[in-house]
């Protein structure tokens, strides 16, 4: 994570609000592991000395929280109250 990834994680929790931050960031980071897993494995990358841009995730993470942040977090809310 560069400097304009912490800027830009900044802005998404004043656009986001609180629940819709964490829920905005932890997408953002499973998405980018599951994307950064992916290509290791089809070795477009390497382990050691390949970087992958974070920015891209954390506008998913922002887009999937303003779309589904509601639903997703009506949802954990129910394994959460048990």
């Amino acid at each position: 994570m560069g400097f304009g990834d912490v800027v830009y994680a900044f802005l998404m929790g004043f656009i986001l609000g609180f629940p819709g931050i964490i829920l905005g960031l932890y997408v953002a980071f499973i998405s980018g592991a599951i994307i950064s897993l992916i290509l290791i494995v089809l070795k477009k990358k390497k382990m050691k000395g390949g970087t992958i841009p974070f920015g891209p995730f954390l506008v998913f993470g922002t887009i999937a929280s303003l779309l589904w942040g509601n639903a997703l977090i009506a949802y954990a809310m129910r394994f959460l109250t048990y």
